[in-house]
């Protein structure tokens, strides 16, 4: 799945999201932290970046052959006690789905979760899924 960095909202959020407006990025997974929609993407720097999905054009695509959908706890806190459990939903490889540490792991840029966002990346370019 691929989505185009589009301008909406992008330049106040410029330093923290290292993306291109106009760039297409490759899509590894989805989530839903707390209110925000978010995609997995390989950002300008080269790491994994959890990037609101508001910042891309909108778009229609079949879910990538592989992914997961897991629910996590946050999904019963109804927007009340969502500062305790931010966690709602995510799509992905299995790993971002499977294992509740792997998200947290790319954002620590952890050498194992870092080697294994690349491989899944690797293996969706080599699709052609970009």
């Amino acid at each position: 799945m691929v989505a185009d960095h589009q301008r909406s909202r992008a330049a106040e959020f410029e330093s923290k999201y290292p993306l291109t407006i106009g760039k297409t990025y490759l899509v590894l997974g989805m989530s839903i932290w707390e209110n925000v929609f978010e995609f997995l993407v390989r950002d300008d720097w080269g790491g994994p970046c959890f990037a609101p999905a508001g910042f891309f054009d909108l778009f229609t695509a079949p879910v990538p052959q592989g992914w997961m959908f897991g629910l996590r706890q946050g999904i019963r806190s109804s927007g009340q006690d969502l500062w305790s459990s931010p966690g709602v939903a995510v799509w992905g490889y299995p790993e971002l789905v499977g294992d509740p540490d792997h998200a947290a792991a790319l954002q620590e840029q952890e050498p194992d979760a870092l080697a294994l966002f690349d491989r899944y990346y690797a293996a969706a370019e080599e699709s052609g899924a970009s």
